[in-house]
């Protein structure tokens, strides 16, 4: 298949676990789904434990990326515990890290100050996580402070090692193409959350409603040769974790990738 020339890297998110998970038996379904990687979404440091610790309980699962939420206002505080995720994904291997948040009140869009704050938040996190050698992306969300790509412009234009993680459901949700979206940040594309949306929820890859060209997507980036990581992000199901994840691969699997 034309798709192959350029072997795309997948992983699969904890999201649909929980933050507070057993993590091992998250590991052990995610392996048992077929996936070769993964995203830790959300846990504390409480919940991963050591990093060799943590690495006896991947079992040969590869830490692609990790995730947190930012709020703001800011705090030193908050500072402090993401600049300690971030040591914590440098030290077991991952090569990003993905933040998403800052808030969003449902009758005002944020003001002028709030992008500021984020903006300045996730790039003074993205030099922490580069001189570590972890890439930081922001992850534009609906509800978040971040939506659209009037505001993608501004937190771009605010920062500079800041990366991007977009997630095509997300774009598709917010009335843009994805693909367009895509070629307009690609200069700053960290890596790509996926999952579908269908009859008002999220929905496993090819069961949504709103027509999200997963194959073209896919298609496209292959063509670009992207070298960042492709993390499948479940964040809800109507069925176990375990056969989610078993839903999300086989469709990757029917279109040619590898995934493990």
């Amino acid at each position: 298949m034309s798709q192959m020339h350029h072997r795309l890297r997948f992983a699969y998110s904890t999201i649909n676990w929980g933050t507070t998970c057993d993590i091992t038996k998250a590991f052990t379904d995610i392996r048992e789904a077929g996936w070769g990687a993964v995203e830790l979404f959300g846990h504390s440091l409480d919940v991963l434990g050591t990093p060799g610790h943590l690495s006896v309980s991947l079992e040969g699962l590869v830490p692609a990326t990790s995730f947190a939420g930012i709020e703001i206002p800011d705090s030193e505080l908050q500072r402090t515990r993401l600049r300690n995720q971030i040591r914590f994904a440098a030290e077991i291997g991952a090569e990003a890290f993905g933040l998403v948040g800052g808030g969003r009140l449902r009758w005002r869009p944020p003001t002028t100050s709030e992008y500021a704050e984020v903006a300045a938040l996730c790039e003074d996190l993205a030099v922490f996580g580069r001189d570590l050698g972890v890439s930081v992306s922001y992850h534009p969300h609906v509800a978040c402070t971040v939506e659209t790509s009037d505001e993608i412009d501004l937190l771009v234009s605010q920062t500079s090692e800041l990366k991007l993680c977009l997630d095509p459901s997300h774009i598709a949700l917010v009335g843009e193409d994805p693909l367009i979206v895509l070629d307009n940040y690609w200069h700053r594309l960290g890596y790509i959350h996926l999952k579908d949306w269908g009859k008002g929820k999220f929905a496993e890859l090819g069961r949504g409603t709103i027509d999200i060209d997963f194959p073209g997507i896919l298609a496209e980036l292959s063509r670009r040769e992207f070298a960042g990581w492709i993390v499948v992000e479940q964040s809800q199901s109507n069925v176990s974790p375990l056969e989610s994840a078993r839903i999300n691969a086989g469709y990757l699997t029917e279109l040619g990738y590898g995934i493990g």
